[in-house]
């Protein structure tokens, strides 16, 4: 049988979004000192990663895609390490750099494949450059076949709606992973993709399937969505359209070593995928499969074409 190679060299994505540096400490063993109790991890390892938007980028560009990431730094060190990471040959970076803001980092402090803490710099980016930032989403958006607004809810999708408008009106699907307990805002968005948490922040606590599917169908009706994908983590992927009866992706992997940003990988195949010309159906085949990779993987990871193809063959 001859293999399917599934390619997205063809793929045109515009990524706007909440730009983060992501950082791990890891640490072969901890110990606790005894007289004040306090944990002493001897850290033996840092490794720096783009995060949040930064990192959806990356994603779309490891799988052969081509994308542009509009969104804001700080002037400082970690804006500039940032920049280093993503200079890539197929992420073309524009970024609105504030003098009054940090660049928003996560510290994560491992050990022993463990997360001990995680501490954070700078909760939101607070900025009057919105307008810019506006303006550049108006001067890309031509120039590509997919938009994905990545929030993490840090302030640069302050105006998401308006966002939106703008691609709407130049008929571009607006691919959205969404944060926070107001989903009215992502109203008429081609494809929302939630987490099972997140989904259930908005419509309830599902404890039956049939819970899930009947309120995945109200909801996309509600905020008069092309489509819905709730992901579900060791439950797989359920994918609710208009008109269409909801299509479930079971989990092909049932133990996850770290699912930090794998939502991120979801959006980011689902966004390549449609831009190369594939349907709904197989761009969530596809993701589902990539997201089985990445959460086997410590960190904020990506994939490769290669990876992904390797799997989809060896079924």
């Amino acid at each position: 049988m001859k293999k399917k190679l599934i390619n997205f060299n063809n793929s045109l994505v515009l990524v706007v979004g909440d730009i983060i540096l992501d950082c791990y400490w890891y640490s072969k063993n901890h110990y606790m000192l005894s007289e004040q109790l306090t944990p002493i991890v001897p850290i033996h390892e840092v490794k720096e990663q783009p995060g949040g938007a930064a990192n959806v980028a990356k994603n779309i560009a490891e799988i052969g895609g081509h994308s542009k990431i509009i969104g804001f730094i700080g002037m400082d060190n970690e804006g500039l390490t940032l920049k280093k990471l993503m200079n890539h040959v197929r992420i073309d970076c524009d970024l609105i750099s504030i003098k009054k803001n940090k660049t928003i980092t996560k510290i994560r402090i491992l050990s022993e494949k463990k997360q001990l803490i995680r501490v954070d710099f700078q909760e939101k980016y607070i900025s009057e450059k919105i307008n810019l930032l506006h303006q550049k989403i108006i001067n890309s958006l031509s120039y590509f076949k997919i938009l994905v607004l990545s929030d993490y809810a840090k302030g640069t999708l302050v105006n998401i709606k308006k966002i939106i408008s703008f691609a709407k009106k130049m008929s571009i699907p607006i691919l959205i992973d969404p944060k926070g307990m107001d989903f009215k805002k992502y109203s008429g968005a081609s494809l929302l993709t939630p987490n099972l948490s997140e989904f259930e922040k908005i419509v309830g606590k599902c404890y039956r399937e049939n819970e899930i599917l009947q309120r995945g169908i109200k909801l996309l009706s509600e905020l008069n969505l092309s489509a819905l994908l709730v992901t579900r983590s060791k439950h797989g992927m359920t994918l609710f359209q208009t008109h269409k009866k909801p299509i479930h992706f079971p989990a092909i992997s049932k133990t996850a070593s770290d699912v930090t940003g794998a939502g991120d990988t979801v959006i980011s195949i689902i966004a390549a995928s449609l831009s190369s010309g594939y349907s709904l159906e197989e761009a969530c085949f596809y993701a589902n499969i990539g997201a089985s990779i990445v959460i086997k993987k410590i960190g904020t990871e990506t994939l490769s074409i290669n990876e992904l193809n390797f799997v989809l063959n060896h079924q």
